[in-house]
C-alpha cells in the first residue's frame, strides 16, 4: 500500500463507493448533494481547497481516500474512507496513520482532530486504536448532537 496525492481518476472510483444519500452524507457531511454530479462532487469535497490523498494497492487500485486541513492549530482529517470490500482488514489504521504523518509534517503540528458520527462504531474503534480521544468541540464549530469530535496528540 502507498499514499499518493489524489488524481481525478481516483475520484471517479470513489463516487461509486456510496450507494445512497445517507452513506454519502455520513462520509462527506450533511450538506453533500446526492446523487453526485461531477461539479457538485468536487465542490462538496472542496477538491481544490485542501490536500487529498489516495491509498493505492500493489496494482495501483484505489483502496482509500482522505483529506486534511488546518483547524484550530491541528491537522484536521476529513472524508476518510476505505474501499467497501476492504473494510475491517486493518487498512484504515494504516491509511489514517500515514495521512496523519503527512498532514502533521506539512502543517508543522503534532496534533490531529476529526469528526465522527456516533453510530460509526468501527471508525471510532479505529480512531481510538490510533490514540484519538473524545474532546470538546472547537469554539468556532457549531455542535451537532450525533457527531463526536476526537483529538490526537503526539506524545
Amino acid at each position: 500500500m502507498k499514499l499518493v496525492p489524489t488524481e481525478p481518476e481516483h475520484l471517479e472510483i470513489l463516487k461509486t463507493w456510496f450507494p445512497d444519500k445517507e452513506s454519502a452524507r455520513q462520509w462527506a457531511g450533511p450538506e453533500t448533494r446526492y446523487p453526485f454530479t461531477s461539479a457538485a462532487f468536487l465542490e462538496d469535497i472542496r477538491w481544490r481547497e485542501m490536500p487529498a490523498y489516495s491509498m493505492l494497492d500493489e496494482e495501483n487500485q484505489l483502496t482509500g481516500f482522505g483529506q486534511y486541513y488546518e483547524k484550530s492549530g491541528r491537522c484536521h482529517l476529513a472524508r476518510l474512507i476505505v474501499a467497501p470490500a476492504l473494510r475491517s482488514k486493518g487498512l484504515g489504521h494504516y491509511f489514517i496513520r500515514e495521512l496523519m504523518n503527512i498532514g502533521m509534517s506539512n502543517l508543522g503540528t503534532n496534533e490531529c482532530s476529526l469528526f465522527v458520527i456516533d453510530s460509526n462504531t468501527s471508525a471510532i474503534r479505529c480512531y481510538a486504536s490510533l490514540n484519538f480521544v473524545p474532546a470538546a468541540y472547537p469554539p468556532e464549530q457549531p455542535f451537532i448532537s450525533n457527531i463526536s469530535f476526537m483529538v490526537y496528540r503526539h506524545s
